[in-house]
């Protein structure tokens, strides 16, 4: 109820306001119309798309990494798109380790996790 009471106060006196000081009750209507349109864009902009990708997506754009013949940003997608799948989403995390896969060490453990999403699982 204090929210309703609060958007309410946001969008009427502000109208008021310019409605009181330019003395025509134009500036009110035209003054809510401006804000309703502009809480709609910025409630537009906070959403973010997910990606909706498989294991074995996920697994093929690891490859590329791994492979190293991936675009130029392929790897920032991959480590910060945020994805529909919680489970993959709790891996992205673990996965920045190996943007450098400057040992062979590295490289096994990174090809273990490939493995296990080309079987349709998710890495623990």
């Amino acid at each position: 109820m204090r929210g309703r009471i609060a958007l309410a106060i946001v969008l009427v006196v502000p109208g008021l306001l310019l409605a009181n000081a330019l003395h025509s009750w134009t500036w009110f209507f035209a003054a809510l119309i401006a804000e309703v349109v502009l809480l709609c864009l910025v409630a537009g902009f906070g959403r973010s798309d997910k990606r909706d990708v498989t294991p074995q997506e996920l697994a093929d754009e690891l490859e590329r990494h791994l492979a190293g013949n991936e675009g130029p940003y392929d790897w920032d997608a991959t480590t910060s798109e945020e994805l529909t799948d919680e489970r993959l989403n709790r891996l992205i995390p673990r996965l920045i380790e190996y943007d450098r896969l400057d040992t062979a060490e590295k490289r096994e453990q990174f090809r273990e996790i490939i493995e296990t999403l080309r079987r349709g699982q998710i890495p623990d």
